[in-house]
């Protein structure tokens, strides 16, 4: 049950995440005043944070089911 609260966790964490970094970024575009080469390179950086956010989040994803699996295959044996 634990591990079931933990992919609950770690999925809902991630869609926050994702949700307040799309807000924040079009917040941020709207009000900043800085060109349009430095708004880019941010959104960049952004992007690419994202990218490796959303590794580690199915990386976690993985791991908790793998162990949900492998717990599982011992209580049915």
């Amino acid at each position: 049950m634990n591990e079931k609260r933990t992919i609950q966790g770690a999925l809902i964490g991630g869609m926050t995440f994702v949700a307040g970094l799309l807000v924040g970024t079009g917040v941020g575009i709207i009000v900043a005043p800085q060109s349009g080469a430095r708004t880019r390179r941010h959104l960049r950086m952004l992007a690419e944070d994202m990218k490796d956010r959303a590794g580690e989040l199915g990386d976690d994803l993985r791991e908790a089911t793998h162990r949900m699996v492998e717990r599982s295959r011992r209580l049915v044996a």
